[in-house]
């Protein structure tokens, strides 16, 4: 019961995330407020990566990410120092729709299976390691809404 509540959540937030940009262009994914080092396109592939990172973090496992990936996406980067062109933003749409579908496959029948070590969080099994990728994928939720903002100010702005 406790898995199929975790899976409904990850689809559900996953829902929350994807609502969240609709209707944004590729330019307005693209902006950089004032204040913030990333875009709503590096957020969107952040959470991708991420979600797969924690999940293969601690097993033998290849992790299904692209591994250009890491270079655009990982902890630390930022546009401005990307050396290859990002994927589109349907891309990235489709990648964090079709990552609902394979967590469910790859990992709903082995939630409660052990790590091969715990995190340093403590976490031992693929079920403590998911609502950890809920929370990450609420914070930047956060960020990409706040960007929508800046970017709606900046219209605003724009027509006065």
């Amino acid at each position: 019961m406790r898995n199929e509540i975790l899976l409904k959540q990850l689809a559900a937030f996953r829902h929350n995330t994807l609502s969240a940009v609709e209707g944004l262009s590729e330019e307005e994914a693209d902006f950089v407020p004032e204040g913030f080092n990333n875009n709503i396109r590096w957020n969107l592939g952040h959470i991708y990566l991420d979600q797969y990172d924690w999940l293969y973090h601690k097993t033998r496992e290849d992790n299904p990410a692209p591994k250009h990936y890491r270079e655009l996406f990982g902890y630390g980067t930022k546009p401005e120092n990307w050396q290859q062109t990002p994927p589109t933003l349907e891309e990235l749409r489709n990648r964090l729709m079709e990552q609902v579908q394979y967590i469910e496959q790859e990992f709903g029948h082995r939630l409660d299976q052990e790590l091969d070590e715990p995190t340093e969080l403590g976490m031992s099994t693929f079920a403590e390691v998911l609502p950890r990728t809920f929370y990450h994928e609420g914070l930047h939720m956060g960020t990409i809404i706040a960007i929508r903002k800046a970017i709606n100010l900046q219209k605003q702005t724009q027509v006065k």
